[in-house]
């Protein structure tokens, strides 16, 4: 019913708790992108992974430069660097060589272990000519290797001399023209946008710039999206996998993230009921983040989503479509982390999966 629910539909938003460390939650993600590209026409992929790795990715695709396993792996980055995601790795790479289905990155952070930190520095440098190019590199791979120290920690010195550097790049890459530089320009203009948020902790009080950091970079992620899809033909079908709290539609009625403004509320705007969000949460079991150890799921409260999943169903997912989560109103319920609140989850999400038993993801040789 998942996947009937969304097939028609132009952009499919498939959500995970944003602790990224649901076991059971990324199964599901992963199948549930298998059938819509295979059965429901869908001819994109949008990661809440960095730009820059699939820019470069794409960039190689144009101009039919090898592309491998390892590149996907680590452009989708460390928080997915897991079994549960290991087979759609090979999936996207088959889908992206054929042509049938376009990779794109959404957010404007920095990775490790990717052609950003490693490579991007000296393609961007490469731009620049005499004196500048040289000073460039060192500037912009001090950062990405993160070669500061406790005596000479990052700061806004730092930020300052990167945003010289971009600003050069950039104005190289217009006495250039337009041809033949659409990823470079892309890459720098995600750098200006990442960099920005640095250092403005004076600006306003903790808790204000919070939301101001996740505003910020949710409207780069949104800034992202509609360049990627000004690349697609037209009636393009995309998927965004991301955690829910980034594809909400919207999340001015649930406690505690009032002010926030998600990259789903962008994409909700344009397409209305031709997008379709997707939570998935947790009756029990045991999450964990990264390499931290297990931890239990509180009990879930008989009138939360969650506890009343299972009330007549012996499976073990449950899904609630958009019809139900309507009429189930104002209820507590978790797809957002850990901790239960009570929201009018219609306004967040179009339907809610809720798994019987969740576990951590298993380590992956990627």
């Amino acid at each position: 019913m998942v996947v009937h629910d969304m097939c028609g539909k132009r952009v499919a938003l498939l959500g995970e708790s944003p602790m990224h460390g649901f076991g059971r939650t990324l199964e599901l993600k992963v199948e549930i992108t298998r059938r819509l590209v295979n059965e429901c026409g869908y001819n994109a992929f949008f990661i809440e992974s960095g730009a820059y790795d699939f820019l470069n990715i794409q960039k190689a695709l144009d101009s039919r430069q090898p592309v491998t396993e390892p590149m996907i792996a680590a452009a989708i980055g460390g928080l997915w660097a897991n079994q549960e995601v290991a087979p759609l790795i090979p999936f996207l790479l088959e889908k992206a060589q054929r042509g049938t289905l376009k990779l794109g990155g959404l957010d404007d952070q920095l990775g490790r272990g990717t052609y950003a930190q490693q490579q991007m520095p000296s393609d961007l440098a490469a731009l620049l000519a005499g004196d500048d190019r040289a000073q460039c590199l060192a500037i912009l791979q001090k950062h990405m290797l993160w070669q500061y120290t406790n005596e000479a920690p990052y700061g806004p010195k730092d930020k300052a001399l990167i945003l010289g550097c971009l600003d050069k790049i950039e104005r190289s890459l217009s006495s250039a023209g337009n041809d033949g530089h659409e990823y470079e320009r892309a890459m720098v203009e995600n750098l200006k946008r990442c960099f920005a948020r640095d250092f403005n902790e004076n600006l306003r009080p903790p808790a204000d710039l919070e939301t101001q950091s996740f505003n910020d970079r949710d409207r780069s992620m949104s800034m992202n999206f509609a360049w990627l899809m000004s690349r697609l033909p037209a009636r393009s079908k995309v998927i965004v996998w991301t955690a829910t709290v980034h594809g909400a539609k919207s999340l001015s009625g649930v406690p505690g993230r009032e002010k926030y403004v998600p990259l789903g509320s962008y994409i909700w705007r344009e397409f209305k009921d031709e997008s379709f969000v997707l939570g998935i949460s947790a009756l029990s079991g045991t999450y964990a983040m990264g390499r931290q150890p297990p931890r239990a799921l509180s009990a879930a409260p008989d009138n939360s989503l969650e506890g009343l999943a299972f009330a007549e169903d012996q499976s073990d997912a449950h899904y609630f479509n958009p019809k139900q989560i309507r009429e189930l109103g104002l209820r507590p319920a978790r797809p957002l982390g850990p901790d239960f609140k009570a929201a009018n989850w219609s306004d967040v999400l179009d339907g809610l999966v809720v798994v019987r038993e969740e576990h951590p993801p298993h380590a992956s040789g990627h």
